[in-house]
């Protein structure tokens, strides 16, 4: 009887801990799949010399759209000197950024996402300037760029 009923307790404990892990893994399991899913790459960036905007070109390799498309965070500025650009919208005022998708409706497999970037400094010629762009689940990527 004493083994019988130390069997149920070892059960009962060791059994919701299974549980959750068995939990734990299947969350992870879906993160990672939604990573792999959404790769994105920086295809060009570019901007001129004493002009306020920089332009960058983002192409979804992956297999999944990328949304929202406003949680992007982009990192813009001279090598060493980056700083988180805002989010503006359409209207924004500087420095902030937004966005259009060039060959679809939204940032699908094989569409391009166009950023443009409204800088308060003018871009300076022979300077190396820094673009990253960082999707809402963490695939990012970054790009450097001479004026």
């Amino acid at each position: 009887m004493a083994g019988i009923i130390a069997v149920v307790a070892v059960v009962n404990a060791v059994l919701p801990s299974v549980d959750r892990t068995s939990g734990a893994l299947t969350s992870t399991a879906s993160v990672i799949d939604d990573r792999l899913g959404s790769q994105l790459e920086i295809v060009h960036a570019t901007g001129e010399d004493g002009a306020t905007v920089a332009d960058v070109w983002a192409k979804n390799v992956g297999s999944t759209i990328i949304e929202p498309l406003d949680k992007i965070d982009v990192f813009f500025g001279p090598e060493g000197e980056f700083v988180r650009i805002p989010y503006g919208g359409a209207s924004c005022t500087a420095p902030c950024w937004e966005y259009s998708v060039e060959n679809d409706s939204e940032w699908k497999p094989t569409a391009t996402l166009h950023i443009v970037i409204h800088l308060d400094d003018a871009l300076a010629t022979n300077t190396v300037y820094y673009a990253k762009i960082v999707a809402p689940n963490g695939s990012s990527d970054a790009k450097f760029f001479t004026v």
